[in-house]
């Protein structure tokens, strides 16, 4: 007979206590805002809106220091701690995409109310979240490992499209982007907070740059970028009213400002297009910087410590990629042949 199977309840009393007060307090101001107007789904609805939006609280509690809802640091990097609960979802809760849906619309619609509230300028993840085209139909976030043959490949593919004279798809920036990215590894926030003040050339590091939760991390970038970036500092001597420290730029109203995570985001989709993979992101580029790590070191805890990661089981967790059974098979053959050289020069 089948063992009976068993539920383990995950958001307890003491799970939810530790959810940040402020940010309780928010959500019940947005809750008490929207019953006055519909009473009806009080108990249907909001009822499912508010355990799910708990869920969410629990999340930033316990995997991002418990971070306010409406700070400025969570609004700036909303999208990747989106990705990070739909993970949390899917792999924590084992949550269908039914549910999930469900559960991101649950956090969007507060960030509705708060834009139209007038306490933020803009929703932090609306259209910018790769989750859904329609209510009832959402695409879950895929997280890609890129081989070293398909990371060759679209750096060759970026620098003879550069190399044209006329109708090019990708500019200097999407090169520096794609560049610093997998040599670093770092999240888009720091990415995005690159300056040419913090760039220490010689050494071939950005220094003391501001990531995750205030943690202040070096960006590391190989001869090839620095190139670029080279390149890149005598392209911008020509451009006019530049003032800008940021390395990357957009010019808005005539004026050049800092590019934010967002259009970085953006750039790094359209660079997937060249693998055909068009919900390509910044943090498949992380992984697959942390995995190459682990595997040309084979040392976990240097993978660890590239990613800034205060816990070596969300590198291996998260960061690695699972191996296959052939390659497996592979590998145990190749330890066979090496043991069986090893006797033989004995």
């Amino acid at each position: 007979m089948a063992e009976k199977r068993v539920y383990k309840r995950y958001f307890t009393k003491e799970k939810k206590a530790k959810i940040n007060p402020k940010s309780s307090k928010a959500y019940e101001k947005y809750l008490k805002s929207n019953i006055i107007k519909n009473k009806d789904v009080k108990d249907t609805t909001y009822k499912v809106y508010k355990n799910y939006f708990e869920q969410f609280l629990v999340f930033l509690s316990e995997q991002c220091d418990n971070i306010y809802i409406l700070d400025d640091e969570f609004l700036e990097e909303a999208v990747d701690i989106m990705e990070g609960f739909i993970g949390f979802c899917q792999e924590t809760l084992g949550n269908n995409k039914k549910v999930i849906n469900t559960k991101i619309s649950a956090v969007s619609t507060y960030y509705v109310w708060a834009v139209k509230r007038g306490i933020i300028e803009v929703h932090p993840f609306d259209k910018k979240l790769d989750r859904m085209k329609g209510a009832n139909d959402e695409k879950l976030i895929n997280h890609y490992f890129l081989t070293q043959e398909e990371i060759d490949f679209v750096t060759k593919e970026l620098h003879e499209d550069y190399a044209k004279e006329k109708g090019r798809k990708y500019d200097i920036q999407d090169l520096l982007i794609w560049h610093i990215m997998i040599d670093s590894g770092n999240r888009n926030g720091a990415i995005s907070k690159l300056t040419w003040s913090s760039l220490d050339m010689e050494s071939m590091v950005f220094e003391d740059i501001r990531e995750k939760r205030g943690k202040i991390v070096e960006v590391v970038f190989e001869e090839e970028t620095a190139e670029l970036l080279e390149k890149w500092k005598e392209i911008r001597k020509g451009m006019d009213n530049l003032e800008c420290d940021g390395i990357f730029i957009v010019k808005r109203d005539g004026e050049y400002r800092k590019m934010s995570q967002t259009s970085i985001y953006m750039r790094v989709r359209k660079i997937g297009h060249i693998l055909g993979l068009p919900d390509l992101h910044p943090h498949c580029l992380r992984k697959t910087a942390g995995n190459r790590v682990a595997e040309e070191t084979g040392d976990l805890t240097v993978a660890q410590e590239f990613l800034n990661h205060s816990d070596v089981s969300t590198t291996s967790k998260h960061y690695i990629k699972p191996k296959s059974k052939k390659e497996i098979r592979e590998k145990l053959r190749k330890l066979k042949e090496d043991k069986r050289k090893k006797k033989e020069d004995n």
